[in-house]
C-alpha cells in the first residue's frame, strides 16, 4: 500500500483537433514547430493546474470553474471524470464500492412497471447516431441497454422528475465518458441541479428559460433584435440546443464534452447564453436574408458544420455575455423565471456544498482508516467472546460485575424513590 501511496500521478493522454500549425510536421517550418511546442507545453501546464486543483484541501472548485473557461477545457477523459465528479460533488469512492453489483432482477421489474419506461426504450433505440459510427454493433447494443439502466435509476429514486426526449442525449454523453455507474450518478445530480426544470410536469419554465435568448441578444445587438423580431422567429428554434445541451445537434463529440466542461461549471443558464452567442455570431448570414419567419427558423435551427473550429470563441463570447448581461438585470417575462425556477434557487446552495469536499486522496485515506478501525474493534470483540467462552474464570468475573451493576443500579432507583 505504501508503494502505491508514493506512485507518480497519472499521465492523462488527450486528443486534439488539427489545427493549422499545431501539428508536428518536419516540412511545417520553424514557426509552425514551434507553435505546435509552445501548445503541448501550455496543455501540460493546464493538466498540472487541473490535477493541483482536485488535490486541494477542499477541492479548488473556483479553479476548476476558471479553467473550464480556457481552451480545451479539462482536455482528457480521465480528468474528466475527476472534474465532473466534483462540480456535481459526488463521491466517486462510493461509485467504486458499489462497482461490482450484479444487476438486480427486482430492479428490472421496477423498470418494467415505471410509466416511462416504453417511452425510454423506444428513445434510446433511436440513438444509433449518438454512438461513434466505428463502434461494432454488439458495443452499441451494450451500452444502449446501460443506457437504459442509467436513465431508469435516476426516474425511479426521483419519481417527482418527468422524462423529456432529448434526456437521453445528455445521459449518453456522461455514459461514453464516465462509464454506467459513475455517470447514474452524474445523470441524477444534474437532473436534480441544472436540468430540474426541464423534468417539471410541464413545459412552462423550459419556455420561460428559453425566453432569455431574445434579451440577451437585445443587450448585445439591437439591430439583429429587431430582425428576428419582425421574423417572428421565436425561440423554438433553439429548444433542442438548450435541453440536450447541444448534444442532439452536434455532430463532433469533442465539441460536446468540451460544452459540458463549460456548462457543468458555470450558471445553469449558461446554455442560452451560448446559444445568444451562436446567434449573434451568425449576425451576417441572418441580416442578408430573408425577414421571414419559416425563412429564419430554417436558418438557425441548423447548427454550422464548422462550429468545432470556434466552439472556444463562442465559450468566451458566452462567459463575456453573462459577466455583461447576468440574468438578474434582464427585464420582463425571465423576472418571473427567476423567481419561480427551482434550477436557478438550487443553484447558490449547491455551489456552496461544493466547496466543502475533500480531494479524492483524503476520502481514500479515512476509507482506509475506517475499514482498519471496524477490523480491529471485530479482531477484539471475537478475542473477548472466545475468551468468556472457554475460561471459567473470566466468565465468573463477568457474572460478578453484571451483579454488582445491577444492584448498584437497584440501590440507586430506591434512593432517588425517597427523595420524590
Amino acid at each position: 500500500m505504501a508503494a502505491l501511496a508514493r506512485r507518480e500521478p497519472p499521465h492523462y493522454t488527450y486528443k486534439r483537433k488539427v489545427y493549422v500549425g499545431k501539428t508536428k510536421n518536419p516540412n511545417a517550418g520553424i514557426v509552425g514547430q514551434m507553435m505546435y511546442y509552445l501548445s503541448e507545453a501550455r496543455l501540460r501546464g493546464k493538466i498540472r493546474r487541473i490535477t493541483d486543483a482536485l488535490d486541494s484541501d477542499p477541492v479548488d472548485v473556483p479553479s476548476l470553474k476558471d479553467l473550464s473557461i480556457t481552451a480545451d477545457g479539462y482536455i482528457a477523459v480521465d480528468l474528466r471524470c475527476k472534474v465532473w465528479s466534483k462540480l456535481l460533488n459526488v463521491n466517486t469512492l462510493e461509485i467504486s464500492r458499489n462497482k461490482d453489483k450484479k444487476i438486480d432482477n427486482s430492479e428490472l421489474e421496477q423498470f418494467q412497471v415505471h410509466k416511462y419506461w416504453r417511452q425510454v426504450n423506444l428513445d434510446v433505440d433511436r440513438s444509433h447516431r449518438r454512438f461513434p459510427s466505428e463502434m461494432r454493433a454488439s458495443r452499441r447494443r451494450t451500452l444502449q441497454e446501460q443506457l437504459v439502466r442509467i436513465i431508469m435509476r435516476v426516474l425511479c429514486r426521483n419519481q417527482d422528475l418527468h422524462y423529456y426526449q432529448g434526456y437521453h442525449d445528455v445521459a449518453v454523453t456522461l455514459l461514453l465518458v464516465a462509464g454506467e455507474e459513475l455517470a447514474t450518478a452524474l445523470l441524477e445530480q444534474l437532473s436534480l441541479h441544472q436540468l430540474r426544470d426541464f423534468m417539471e410536469g410541464s413545459m412552462e419554465k423550459t419556455t420561460k428559460m428559453l425566453a432569455f435568448l431574445h434579451p440577451i441578444i437585445e443587450e448585445a445587438d439591437p439591430e439583429l433584435r429587431e430582425f428576428l423580431v419582425r421574423s417572428e422567429v421565436g425561440q423554438v428554434f433553439a429548444l433542442s440546443w438548450l435541453i440536450t445541451w447541444y448534444g442532439h445537434v452536434l455532430k463532433d463529440f469533442s465539441t460536446i464534452v468540451r460544452l459540458y466542461d463549460f456548462f457543468l461549471a458555470t450558471h445553469p443558464l449558461m446554455p442560452v447564453y451560448f446559444g445568444a452567442a451562436l446567434v449573434i455570431r451568425r449576425r451576417s448570414e441572418v441580416l442578408a436574408g430573408e425577414c421571414e419567419m419559416s425563412y429564419v427558423h430554417h436558418l438557425l435551427s441548423r447548427i454550422p458544420d464548422d462550429l468545432p473550429d470556434y466552439v472556444e470563441e463562442l465559450i468566451t463570447t458566452a462567459h463575456s455575455l453573462f459577466r455583461k448581461f447576468p440574468p438578474e438585470k434582464l427585464s420582463g417575462a425571465v423576472d418571473r423565471y427567476l423567481k419561480e425556477s427551482i434550477t436557478v434557487a438550487k443553484h447558490k446552495q449547491f455551489i456552496r456544498e461544493l466547496g466543502d469536499q475533500r480531494p479524492d486522496s483524503v476520502l481514500r485515506q479515512r476509507k482506509k482508516q475506517l475499514a482498519l478501525y471496524t477490523n480491529n474493534e471485530l479482531e477484539v470483540s471475537q478475542n473477548f467472546q472466545s475468551a468468556t467462552q472457554t475460561n471459567p474464570y473470566m466468565k465468573l468475573a463477568v457474572w460478578t460485575l453484571t451483579a454488582s451493576v445491577g444492584t448498584m443500579a437497584i440501590y440507586v432507583l430506591s434512593t432517588a424513590k425517597r427523595w420524590i
